[in-house]
């Protein structure tokens, strides 16, 4: 396991020292860019005639979610995480590589599209490295189009500390996902008035009903990337898989998960994490400091409607004794280990940190094979760590921390807020 020492003064491994080397000091100077979600607001053609888009916008020509030929009753495959070795034939498509990646995520896709099925953006930061923003190009002028609602704001009373507070708005992340299906192009964002809208980017009006969550939404929704008319979100309430097929267009809670139907569990019991879907696991870290992993089972059925069957085969908590031992000077906020980060994917490993600053890796090689993830890195930041860890095509990980914990500030400035590891 690879891990940096705080105190020990022993000599640093060369990993270490290239940890050191590339340590992003804050104040030293940091380019911000602002990059807005566009490319999504027109239909994108194909240019292969021979794929005809589904009713999910995918491009199986059979109509199967998943790509998967036959009479659409077939299991869930996995999104396209190969190597970016060919040109997809539709804009905004992952491409197909000459051959298939050995692993769950290949490092190379960084900064590519993330489904080979949909057209879209489609989880916080766009793919499992979190490192893709959009087709592009970014307006110089843009334009209000529309706005929701017309008037007032989206806003609901969800207590904090035992106190009433009124949430209006979208917030973190509150990055909303687009996609392209039946020839329009959908907005699904969850909000503060504790629903989960499905807008027409068109002209604002809704496609489907909102589906009430029960709680505000602060993470972002994340649509399933391998056609599948699902959507996958959680609240300050609970984490929910919703199906977006049904014929009244009510959207339907297929499954539910509490923050408490794991153990042990600590600090809160929000979901602000975005989740990813990768051959059909489900991979999300929750405000109770616990990291899940959900085999979902997904289907068609023969009514043509989407099902799932979600088993947890997996879960462990966040944080360690060696990391409550250095937060034992904060106080209150030694149980502060919430995981609010959206968890990343490179190669065979999963990356996320938490509220107490401990950036992990957990390998997930012989998952599907019914192996036990194992811990494989660890790295101390200091403080709260919320910012998604971003992955490089080299698999270096990008990590931003707050200053927040006088106890631990000294670890703070010693690594820097921004680091690469």
């Amino acid at each position: 396991m690879v891990e940096a020492s705080r105190n020990n003064p022993r000599l640093r491994s060369t990993r270490e020292r290239e940890v050191q080397r590339n340590r992003l000091l804050a104040g030293a100077g940091v380019l911000a860019a602002i990059v807005l979600l566009v490319g999504f607001c027109s239909r994108i053609d194909s240019d292969d005639s021979s794929t005809t888009a589904t009713k999910d916008g995918a491009g199986s020509p059979d109509g199967t979610p998943g790509g998967s030929e036959g009479d659409g009753k077939g299991e869930a495959g996995g999104s396209n995480s190969g190597s970016p070795n060919t040109a997809p034939s539709t804009s905004g498509l992952a491409p197909t590589p000459a051959k298939a990646y050995d692993g769950w995520v290949d490092p190379k896709s960084s900064g590519e599209p993330w489904s080979s099925e949909v057209v879209g953006q489609m989880t916080f930061r766009g793919n499992p490295t979190r490192s893709y923003y959009g087709l592009g190009p970014v307006p110089k002028a843009p334009k209000i189009q529309w706005q929701y609602p017309e008037s007032g704001g989206m806003c609901g009373n969800s207590p904090v500390g035992g106190e009433n507070k009124t949430w209006c708005g979208s917030g973190w992340t509150g990055q909303p996902s687009a996609w392209e299906q039946d020839g329009k192009t959908w907005v699904s964002v969850g909000a503060y008035d504790k629903n989960v809208h499905f807008f027409d980017a068109g002209n604002g009006e809704s496609l489907i009903a909102n589906f009430d969550i029960g709680d505000i939404v602060k993470g972002s929704v994340t649509r399933d990337p391998d056609g599948f008319p699902l959507l996958y979100s959680g609240s300050r309430a609970d984490f929910h898989v919703i199906a977006t097929d049904r014929e009244n267009k009510v959207p339907e809670s297929l499954w539910s998960l509490d923050a408490t139907a794991v153990s042990p569990t600590k600090w809160n019991d929000d979901w602000d994490s975005s989740p990813l879907v990768v051959k059909d696991h489900l991979f999300e870290g929750g405000e109770n400091g616990q990291f899940h992993i959900v085999k979902l089972n997904r289907k068609m059925g023969e009514d043509g409607k989407v099902s799932v069957d979600p088993k947890i085969v997996f879960n462990a908590p966040g944080w360690d004794d060696e990391l409550l031992n250095d937060l034992s000077g904060s106080g209150s906020r030694v149980n502060d280990v919430s995981i609010e980060n959206s968890v990343a994917i490179s190669g065979n490993t999963v990356y996320f940190s938490n509220s107490g600053g401990l950036v992990q890796g957990w390998d997930i090689s012989g998952l599907e094979g019914g192996k036990t993830p194992t811990r494989t890195f660890r790295y101390w930041t200091g403080d709260d760590t919320d910012a998604s860890i971003v992955i490089d095509k080299e698999g270096m990980l990008y990590v931003a921390q707050e200053v927040e914990r006088a106890s631990s500030s000294s670890r703070n400035s010693e690594v820097g807020q921004l680091v690469k590891l």
